[in-house]
């Protein structure tokens, strides 16, 4: 009978043909695992546990759509959409909302708005503090190249002061939009009653009564 010595030997050693059989599926592995890299990087695909970006499912300078019974124009690189006034609610001014998408390298400002319907169009960021609304005044708005900047409820916003007359659903106000760079476009926006072209409430939004602080100019 082996010795107990002799069996621990040979446990300790095991045959060359399964070192001969463990290299050959290692460089297998090896080989299968380096051209599956090297696919992946030819073809431009992402790397095992790699997740995709937010510029890949949503690129930068994406033009939103427009809502249907809203305005929109291009201007040289830009593309204004979705321009609406909502139905004039307060007895001394009227909201006025779009976008604004830069599809060009270079940054664009949106330096005023003017229109035959009011003396003078404003532009406001709304601002909360203490559970209060107050809106502050901004003297432009900046458009990033391959971005987009919106005029939302609740949010920045064009202002009409002090109509000609008042602002009803159905009419057709012309706005002229001066930009640092693009230079001037003049839209037909609609008045679309209080809810907008999305339902969303506009009334809660109203001027009236609201705190109106001046800001140094950007």
């Amino acid at each position: 009978m082996p010795s107990q010595t002799h069996h621990a030997r040979r446990r300790q050693h095991p045959h060359p043909r399964l070192f001969a059989v463990s290299a050959v599926a290692a460089a297998t592995l090896l080989g299968a695992a380096a051209c599956g890299s090297s696919e992946s990087a030819e073809s431009g695909g992402p790397s095992a546990g790699a997740r995709p970006t937010a510029a890949a499912s949503a690129p930068a300078g994406a033009v939103p759509p427009s809502p249907a019974g809203t305005a929109s124009a291009d201007l040289g690189e830009l593309r204004i959409r979705g321009a609406y006034i909502p139905q004039q609610a307060s007895d001394t001014d009227a909201a006025a909302y779009f976008s604004v998408t830069n599809t060009g390298d270079a940054a664009d400002t949106l330096t005023s708005i003017t229109t035959p319907a009011a003396p003078t169009v404003s532009l406001h960021t709304t601002v909360s503090k203490g559970g209060a609304e107050s809106m502050q005044m901004i003297s432009r708005l900046a458009v990033p190249a391959h971005g987009t900047a919106a005029l939302t409820v609740g949010h920045d916003h064009a202002m009409l002061e002090n109509p000609v007359h008042r602002l009803a659903k159905g009419q057709r106000v012309p706005l002229t939009l001066t930009f640092a760079h693009a230079g001037t476009v003049t839209l037909a926006v609609p008045v679309l009653g209080y809810t907008g072209p999305s339902g969303h409430d506009t009334t809660g939004h109203d001027m009236t009564g609201m705190d109106m602080t001046a800001t140094p100019a950007a």
